[in-house]
């Protein structure tokens, strides 16, 4: 049976369950449409890696590309970059394959390997353990480059939804730490600032995807007793925003989420950061999953243009 934070309170961690269950079924009839999958190169199955952290290994999938590409750019005196994507589920969903058709994308079209770590989520445990999971991955996939064949001095992070939120706290705790920052950062469709009452997060749309019902289950579960005014929970409220790398942000037009990162993205362009902003009309959460096509590869075409352009800065940099 699976195991559950003892803190969470069992009508909360049953209705986790119970979102984990019904979640496969939801994202193939809802977010696994063939007409959002716009690689025009034949990327393989991805293969599976154990990466170590704090707190365990994680089931981590790897996206390559294609063998003529990866020669190619050897030939050119250089190993292909890296993307790390943290995806989404509400800190409590676990199917990393989620972001498949990202992933095949990103490996097609921009040449760059794609990581995409299993980290724990609730109600298993609770915050910060999914924080501190991804940061683990992102040492690792910078640390491991040789031995797998992308070059670890070239690595972006970014993710949808709660992936954002994670995704910011894998630059922001590089910053904190010293350590090398991601050349750049990118964040779909995410949450920011976990302290927000659910009030400010609105949408002109009936049902939102993002309705305040799994607002309250995130903190019920993944958030139980957390102090959600601090950094690590709301990366917003980060003292060192400043120091983020070239940062994407993208939002929607009916997602109860946009007004935190909306906000976010304005914040950081008046502290100095160089960000790329784009809110899609008429689409809600998910949009880079989910019909209409035209916005989902929009969405896309535009995350691998930021990462493309930060891999190639970085080798005119050399």
């Amino acid at each position: 049976m699976p195991r559950n934070d003892p803190v969470i309170d069992r009508r909360a961690a049953r209705r986790a369950r119970m979102f984990q269950a019904v979640f496969p079924l939801m994202h193939r009839l809802m977010y696994a449409s063939p007409k959002v999958r716009f690689a025009t190169r034949p990327i393989a199955r991805p293969t599976t890696v154990r990466i170590p952290t704090r707190h365990g290994d994680l089931r981590t999938i790897v996206y390559a590309p294609t063998a003529a590409d990866i020669a190619a750019q050897k030939d050119a005196g250089h190993l292909p970059p890296v993307h790390l994507i943290t995806h989404g589920g509400a800190f409590i969903i676990r199917v990393p394959e989620q972001e498949d058709n990202v992933a095949r994308y990103l490996a097609s079209e921009v040449g760059c390997y794609v990581v995409i770590p299993d980290y724990d989520t609730a109600p298993a445990v609770r915050f910060p353990v999914s924080e501190e999971e991804s940061y683990d991955a992102y040492r690792w996939v910078r640390e491991h480059g040789a031995r797998m064949g992308w070059d670890g001095d070239r690595v972006t992070v970014g993710g949808a939804s709660a992936g954002g939120k994670l995704a910011l706290n894998v630059a922001l705790t590089a910053i904190d730490e010293g350590y090398p920052v991601p050349l750049a950062v990118s964040s779909e469709y995410g949450v920011a600032d976990m302290s927000r009452p659910d009030s400010t997060r609105t949408s002109a749309k009936r049902n939102p995807v993002v309705a305040p019902s799994l607002m309250r289950l995130v903190r019920a579960t993944y958030f139980k007793d957390a102090p959600l005014d601090t950094p690590l929970a709301s990366p917003a409220l980060h003292p060192r925003l400043a120091e983020l790398p070239p940062t994407l942000i993208e939002t929607a037009e009916f997602d109860t989420l946009r007004h935190e990162s909306n906000a976010l993205a304005a914040d950081l362009a008046a502290k100095g950061v160089r960000v790329t902003h784009r809110e899609f009309a008429g689409v809600d959460h998910g949009f880079t999953h989910t019909e209409p096509a035209g916005t989902a590869r929009e969405a896309i075409t535009l995350l691998g243009d930021h990462l493309a352009a930060a891999f190639a800065g970085a080798l005119r940099a050399r």
